[in-house]
């Protein structure tokens, strides 16, 4: 019997995030629920993302983006593949910086 894949534990990496993690779950409840899904078992498959994941450049290229909707709302992570981990590193409205 083949040991059957587990699935990817989501981490948020401060209280500053799973504040915005929870204002983006109020705000769009439907996309969250499909993005806490695609990050629980696929968080690096572009093909199951349906065009909604990139990879960041420069300073930020260990990051993917997946947004949340397309314009706006998004959320950063890593996955630490060893340890079935998806790190989340922001979640909110597209960054004025």
């Amino acid at each position: 019997m083949s040991k059957s894949k587990t699935s990817y534990k989501i981490v948020l990496e401060s209280s500053g995030i799973q504040k915005d993690w929870s204002a983006l779950e109020e705000e769009f409840p439907e996309r969250m629920e499909e993005l806490k899904d695609f990050l629980k078992n696929n968080p690096a498959d572009r093909r199951k993302a349906l065009g909604k994941l990139k990879k960041l450049k420069g300073r930020f290229q260990t990051i993917l983006q997946y947004d949340v909707t397309t314009n706006d709302a998004r959320v950063w992570y890593q996955i630490e593949k060893k340890e079935r981990n998806v790190i989340i590193k922001y979640a909110g409205h597209h960054p004025n910086w």
